[in-house]
């Protein structure tokens, strides 16, 4: 362990941390940070790290990649080129560490013959030619001794001779590039590039080694998870907005074609002998999400799996090499997914993973017999490999950290990655008296991790928030300006969705302490927290009555998601709705209740305690990202192409656009709240600088 600073980090594990504190750094930037605490107080040279991380037969733009490696370095240690506390710029030569380190807990210095050393270094280049006779003679022996051992040990020779795996970046453009696809021989990723990071994103092509990617879609409208044909002459995409559906193009550019209506952007795969496509669906807005595939010969749809009806359902499909297996995620409820495998053809789903944590995509390895997973059961998203068999997985020495969607080529032979930022953070935007706003959106709190689910205390003094700034979500209190964070919980499980009591003095949230999520309420100074519900269904998103005698929370109880109470003090569940329901909240005046629905998308009303329900917000959108005021609901509109905050106003039904959203949003997370005074809305935005990582080589 090498200390400086507030920081520790630890080279073999590729760990960083600040005050005890993980903090995200990857790729090339941790590995700059190595070269320069190797040789603290000496110049470590342009020309050294390119030979260090971009070798001679390796294509990128070497300045650009540089010097984007060296800003993010500097954004995770704090500081600037212009004010640099820990790393000098000597212009057009190199870099040098500035502070002392620790290695340990001894004050780290170079002695002169110190492995590692520069004078080390020249020590051994002295002696280097007086032992040129020497090592001739050890290379023939070495070489006649090796020559028995091949004929006798054929076997460990071969092992010998596997080259090691070697992680360079595939792209290093600004914006973000993620859902890599490797063409049939290997040679081109495709993947879907955001320039702006912001919206539309388009599908390019890219050979590996090569300079300037091919872009693949031509029209507007965000696509996502591309597929190629096993033959590579084309390309199958979906687009999630503008022209909506599921397309196939020509790999070298060429005229769209729809084939299908589904549009979900959670996943596509191309079976090896090229027979079908497969893609999460739904027959109807009710039932949660299933795999389906589509038979390029007819392109007749057909159900492959059936998931829980209390459950979200399967995403992320995954053909095997065999074209028969599907490998998928399921998501039992919002946050807790496990991967499972099913033949396409007369079978069952069989569970490999017990994590109940999220996984970023999963895929096969060349000879079918395991996959790799991104997965958070580590504490960060890392890679993980397991048998096809089942089995404990185990963490792969590639993409340490913040690594998703992995993919590998259909040789086996190489491994592409997302890499970067791609987590949520919370923004503020204020409005002035006429509820219009008073100046730009601003960042509230910005971290290396995801933020989400804040919501204004009572007097609007306080938020509360889920973040996984301890290594797992919990539940954080902070100021009403993200000031002084505290963490309140410490269950190291899926904690969140918070929820203030009306008198500010207690918080309620979902945690999972086992295999489903449950309703729990503790001070909101903190303590233990208690458990109101329980058994063998999920019951998360909680709120309070305006009285504080209630909690209403959603459940799978009876199948599809319903909204219950129960009793602030515990005891038996009552039940609220009888035709769906999710995330609810007592009007002011604690007369309606206004609540989301699954499976008939909107916001609906039903006067308490049981009158008729009726839809008044009849606009599709997440069921995260809507507040109830006194006045109106805010929500966050995604029907024009940059979805926009907009105001339901309950006097004249009608429907006002605020602001434009400017980045990426994140689906299914508790994610909007406005302050008790209308004047603050806080929602979530996706930071997502990503880059391709390919590993040749992977074994």
């Amino acid at each position: 362990m090498v200390r400086f600073g507030s920081f520790e980090v630890d080279l073999r594990s590729g760990e960083l941390r600040r005050n005890g504190l993980a903090v995200r750094l990857q790729g090339q930037p941790f590995q700059i940070l190595s070269m320069l605490l190797e040789s603290p107080g000496e110049l470590v040279t342009r020309e050294e790290i390119r030979s260090r991380l971009w070798p001679a037969d390796t294509f990128v733009d070497f300045e650009h990649s540089l010097n984007a490696a060296i800003k993010r370095l500097r954004d995770t240690l704090g500081e600037t080129a212009e004010n640099p506390v820990f790393i000098e710029t000597l212009p057009r030569r190199g870099y040098r560490f500035l502070v002392p380190i620790q290695n340990g807990s001894i004050n780290h210095s170079v002695t002169a013959d110190a492995p590692g050393s520069r004078a080390f270094a020249q020590k051994r280049q002295r002696q280097k030619y007086g032992l040129t006779f020497l090592a001739v003679f050890a290379v023939l022996i070495t070489g006649y001794i090796a020559q028995q051992r091949w004929r006798i040990l054929p076997f460990r020779t071969s092992h010998a001779l596997t080259p090691p795996m070697r992680v360079v970046p595939f792209t290093t453009s600004p914006g973000a590039e993620i859902d890599a696809a490797f063409s049939p021989d290997g040679n081109q990723i495709a993947y879907v590039w955001t320039h702006d990071i912001g919206w539309n994103a388009g599908l390019y092509v890219k050979f590996i080694g090569g300079e300037q990617p091919l872009r693949i879609s031509q029209e507007p409208g965000s696509v996502c998870h591309p597929a190629w044909s096993p033959d590579g002459r084309y390309l199958a995409f979906q687009r999630s907005s503008g022209s909506q559906g599921t397309f196939i193009a020509p790999a070298l550019t060429g005229p769209e074609r729809r084939l299908s209506n589904q549009s979900a952007c959670l996943g596509l795969t191309w079976s090896r002998d090229g027979k079908f496509l497969a893609f999460p669906a739904k027959d109807s807005a009710a039932e949660p999400w299933h795999i389906s595939v589509l038979s390029l010969d007819t392109l007749k749809e057909r159900r492959v799996t059936s998931p829980p009806s209390n459950s979200i359902g399967d995403h992320h499909p995954s053909f095997g090499p065999d074209s028969e297996m599907l490998a998928f995620t399921r998501l039992s409820s919002p946050g807790v997914t496990d991967l499972y495998i099913q033949p396409i053809d007369d079978g069952e789903a069989r569970r490999l993973t017990f994590d109940k944590t999220p996984v970023w995509g999963s895929t096969w390895a060349g000879d079918g017999k395991s996959l790799v997973i991104a997965s958070h059961r580590g504490g960060d998203v890392g890679l993980w490999r397991i048998p096809v068999s089942g089995g404990t997985p185990e963490r792969l020495s590639v993409g340490s950290s913040s690594a998703f969607f992995p993919v590998i080529s259909p040789r086996g032979d190489k491994l592409a990655y997302t890499t970067g930022a791609l987590h949520t953070n919370i923004w503020r935007l204020q409005l002035d008296t006429s509820g219009r706003p008073s100046g730009p959106v601003k960042p509230l709190m910005q971290s290396s991790v995801s933020d989400e689910g804040p919501q204004f205390s009572p007097d609007g003094s306080k938020i509360v928030v889920d973040s996984q700034r301890s290594g797992s979500s919990e539940v954080w209190v902070a100021g009403a300006d993200g000031s002084d964070p505290i963490q309140l919980t410490s269950l190291n499980v899926l904690s969140g969705t918070a929820r203030w009591s009306p008198d500010g003095k207690f918080i309620a949230f979902d945690s999972r302490p086992g295999e489903h999520s449950q309703i729990f309420v503790i001070s909101s100074v903190g303590g233990a927290p208690r458990q109101l519900t329980n058994g063998d269904f999920d019951a998360s998103v909680p709120s309070w009555s305006r009285d504080g005698r209630w909690i209403y929370f959603t459940t799978n109880r009876l199948g599809i998601w319903q909204l219950f109470k129960v009793p602030v003090q515990g005891g038996e569940p009552i039940q609220v709705t009888k035709k769906g329901g999710f995330a609810a909240f007592e009007s002011h005046d604690g007369s309606a209740l206004y609540y989301w629905k699954d499976n008939d998308y909107g916001i609906w009303k039903m006067p308490l305690p049981d009158g008729d329900e009726a839809r008044i917000v009849p606009v599709g959108l997440d069921w995260g990202r809507w507040a109830l005021s006194e006045n109106g609901i805010y929500f966050i509109d995604t029907r024009p192409s940059k979805p926009a905050i907009s105001f339901f106003n309950f006097a004249d039904q009608r429907i006002s656009k605020i602001a434009t959203v400017e980045k990426p949003l994140f689906f299914e997370v508790p994610a909007f709240d406005v302050s008790p005074d209308g004047r603050t809305i806080l929602f979530l935005q996706v930071e997502t600088e990503t880059d391709i990582m390919l590993v040749e080589n992977f074994q």
